[in-house]
């Protein structure tokens, strides 16, 4: 019993130090990134690609989106991983993504894409960790 508890002790004490160190490293900037997942098949890559694909990375630019990873080549470690391919973009903010998602610059294309049935795509938004780098 007494071992247990103070490993238990021993235990919180790690992870509450690493919390607070951690978190205090957050408190320096509230600037928190997003992250925009897409994961899904493509079913005509000749048509998505050129009603889409292409006309998409200037929307990006646009509203400060950067790509962090695009393609195919993927190991699933745990799960079913029922996707091909895969984009991961980066984000000033929420708020920009949902921007760039919502924009009428993006709208037509994101139509095209569900109307002409070029695939099937699950698609998140995710809040990342607040910078903890600090300028000069």
């Amino acid at each position: 019993m007494l071992g247990s508890t103070l490993i238990g002790a021993i235990a919180g004490f790690l992870v509450g130090g690493i919390a607070f160190i951690t978190f205090d490293g957050f408190a320096q900037s509230s600037a928190r990134p997003a992250y925009l997942v897409v994961l899904g098949k493509v079913h005509d890559r000749e048509a998505f690609a050129k009603g889409y694909v292409a006309k998409l990375a200037p929307i990006y630019e646009k509203y400060g989106g950067e790509y962090l990873a695009v393609g195919r080549n993927h190991e699933v470690l745990e799960g079913e991983g029922a996707f091909e391919s895969y984009v991961i973009s980066r984000w000033p903010s929420m708020a920009a993504a949902r921007t760039f998602w919502t924009s009428e610059e993006y709208a037509p294309l994101r139509q095209a894409r569900i109307e002409n049935n070029w695939g099937t795509f699950d698609v998140f938004l995710l809040e990342g960790l607040p910078s903890t780098t600090q300028g000069p």
